[in-house]
């Protein structure tokens, strides 16, 4: 093979390359989402679907203590010369309780609530446009029975005042 052959092959090769790597929908599709925001949106709102932002969750731990004190006295009484003497102290019982209140709060990704904003306000100009879509054809319907049963009456009375001449 000579030189020439060689350099042929060579941009063969990289025309080949050029190609390949011009061509890839992958590539184009890439560019149009990016470039296009309605495009970007559309397929975002797919991703949106199948791969959910994750929610942020904070947890906020309450914690509260109670104590509680209770004093029970005990007497044992000694009645000398009706007076009575205490042969032992009072005593001091101490409970303390700990309350813990776990509060969880969400925090929701925005672009997912916005999302279902925009796809609630689709729907709902999609139903006003359905009932003034079925106000229209029930109006037309009902002119075209009324417009059927005129003509049909219309080409009887005609029909019959043509035999009564004949």
């Amino acid at each position: 093979m000579g030189n020439k052959t060689k350099i042929f092959i060579v941009y063969l090769i990289c025309l080949f390359l050029i190609i390949l790597l011009g061509c890839n929908p992958i590539k184009k599709a890439e560019r149009t989402v990016l470039n296009n925001r309605e495009s970007s949106e559309r397929v975002f709102r797919e991703l949106e679907k199948t791969h959910p932002c994750v929610n942020d969750t904070s947890i906020i731990y309450k914690s509260d203590t109670t104590t509680i004190t209770d004093t029970i006295t005990d007497y044992k009484r000694d009645t000398i010369n009706n007076v009575i003497t205490l042969t032992e102290k009072g005593k001091v019982i101490v409970k303390t309780i700990k309350v813990k209140d776990v509060k969880i709060g969400y925090i929701v990704d925005t672009r997912r609530l916005s999302i279902m904003a925009d796809s609630l306000r689709i729907y709902k100009a999609s139903l006003e446009d359905n009932i003034n879509t079925k106000k229209k054809w029930k109006f037309r319907f009902w002119a075209l029975l009324l417009g059927l049963i005129g003509f049909i009456t219309i080409k009887r009375t005609i029909w019959s005042y043509l035999n009564i001449l004949h």
